[in-house]
């Protein structure tokens, strides 16, 4: 099976800094693919082809041709689609926006990986030179033990290498005939697809409004209870209120949860604990933070799915 490996690498200012002009000039040669497919559709009504395409980029710009190439695959990729989305009545747009960063992949002749985790990026021949290859450094212990195949630069926060490679481990089959995978979300408590097509999502925003009409009544209630004093029937009566308010809700709760009495043999549930809302925009967030917000989801996705099942 192919698998992707994503990892940190370390190098020098001046790698780190060309590494960045390849995805921008990836990103050239996006646009230029946009404007060329454009022109061509004008002149001849047409769809420009990928062995035009490939002709038309190569040697044009400074990285290696297999990397020019991978471009042009992936605009080839998303035209064809689009168009197969389309025919089935999706309303969806063909390619067409520029880009100013984008992903440079390098093929199987276009790197050398050694075993201590030193990595050759080539970027081919530029004006009748062989440009020197960028090198980078990968811990040792983080190399897949396959045979790497492709090796792409992504941005997430700083600049990352995605290996793929294969592990040489052949597919399981899959036993299970009826077989769900659910998604757990926040917003949208639970979106789950089944092996015959049929899909189901779960809009929790009655949940949460239940619920927060619940923390509501408690905050109300508990203000009442810090200016009682123990063991009055003052304080008695507000505890009773309490806890018919929590029943109450209970039991609405249980009325917004969907049935599904088909038979399901395996189900495959996602771990709701790993992110919260809005994660990438929080500076240092405490872990409590995250485990407590998530709590709470994950009980009314518990109580969603045991209906379903």
């Amino acid at each position: 099976m192919y698998r992707t490996l994503k990892t940190r690498f370390r190098a020098k200012k001046e790698v780190i800094q060309k590494l960045f002009e390849c995805n921008r000039i990836s990103a050239e040669v996006w646009n230029e693919c946009l404007r060329l497919a454009k022109e061509h559709h004008l002149e001849t009504g047409k769809w420009i082809t990928k062995t035009e395409l490939q002709k038309a980029t190569k040697g044009r710009f400074s990285i290696h041709s297999q990397s020019i190439q991978a471009v042009v695959h992936k605009y080839i990729f998303a035209r064809d689609g689009a168009k197969e989305a389309r025919k089935k009545g999706e309303k969806i747009k063909y390619p067409y926006k520029k880009k100013k960063h984008f992903n440079t992949k390098w093929a199987k002749d276009g790197f050398v990986l050694h075993e201590d985790g030193t990595l050759e990026l080539s970027l081919g021949i530029w004006n009748r030179k062989r440009q020197s290859p960028l090198v980078v450094k990968i811990d040792k212990e983080k190399l897949p033990n396959g045979k790497v195949k492709e090796i792409e630069l992504v941005y997430d926060r700083g600049l990352w290498l995605c290996l793929s490679y294969e592990d040489g481990k052949k597919p399981k089959e899959n036993p299970c005939k009826n077989r769900v995978a659910i998604d757990p979300g926040e917003i949208h408590t639970i979106a789950a697809i089944c092996e015959n097509g049929e899909s189901l999502i779960i809009t929790g925003r009655k949940i949460r409004s239940i619920h927060r009409l619940r923390n509501k009544k408690l905050k109300e209630l508990q203000k009442l209870m810090s200016r009682c004093k123990k063991r009055l029937q003052t304080m008695e009566k507000v505890q009773s209120g309490e806890t018919i308010c929590t029943f109450e809700i209970r039991g609405t709760t249980k009325g917004c949860t969907a049935q599904n009495h088909e038979t399901i043999c395996s189900l495959v549930f996602g771990k709701p604990s790993e992110r919260s809302r809005h994660w990438r925009y929080r500076r240092n967030p405490t872990e409590y933070e995250k485990e407590t917000k998530q709590k709470d989801q994950s009980e009314i996705i518990q109580l969603v799915v045991w209906k379903i099942i």
